[in-house]
């Protein structure tokens, strides 16, 4: 098993078909704030990779240079940086998204896109985070299936913005597996399920 978010084994083409959807939980109260952040960023990166292409500023642009620079262990796809400024962004920085994709008949790449915090002039790296340890694609969605895919994360305690990001991206819905227990994320939002 890789590190970071993995995929789960598919069911095999016996096994019975899944119940009702499973009914949230109440959230771990110290995840809550981890979970509307999750949500706040997954939506704000939604926004800007989705939006029309724009001019942007020369910091911006320099700070999107600047990750092309330092990220040297992408996997195979094609990746796009998008700067990224929800309004609870600290100020004293550029945030720039390195997202990761491959051709949709292979699936949905679940890893590794990268965060990265640059100084405001774009030119000076003060944060880099990949989502996860290793690259991970998820097979596309069966047709007709609105059952979950199932992923695993050794990373965080809750589902982060890139879950949030994949599932308004896609509009696929997620089993996250954490330490925590099962989360659900769908339409931009994150729910608990429980441990199981």
């Amino acid at each position: 098993m890789t590190a970071g978010c993995v995929m789960q084994q598919a069911k095999s083409p016996g096994a019975p078909a899944p119940q009702a959807p499973q009914q949230a939980a109440v959230m771990p109260p110290d995840l809550q704030g981890a979970v509307q952040d999750a949500e706040t960023w997954g939506h704000a990166l939604y926004d800007s990779y989705t939006a029309p292409k724009a001019e942007n500023d020369k910091a911006v642009e320099r700070a999107i240079a600047t990750v092309h620079q330092s990220v040297k262990d992408h996997c195979s796809g094609t990746y796009r940086a998008v700067a990224v400024m929800p309004p609870s962004a600290p100020k004293d920085r550029i945030v720039i998204y390195d997202i990761g994709e491959v051709p949709a008949s292979q699936g949905m790449m679940v890893g590794r896109h990268y965060r990265v915090e640059t100084t405001l002039d774009g030119k000076g790296v003060l944060l880099g985070e990949p989502s996860t340890t290793g690259c991970v694609t998820l097979p596309p969605a069966a047709i007709g299936s609105a059952a979950p895919s199932t992923i695993a994360d050794d990373l965080s305690p809750a589902p982060n913005e890139y879950h949030v990001f994949l599932s308004l991206m896609y509009g696929r819905s997620l089993e996250v597996v954490t330490q925590a227990g099962h989360w659900l994320v769908e339409h931009g939002k994150i729910s608990y399920i429980g441990r199981s």
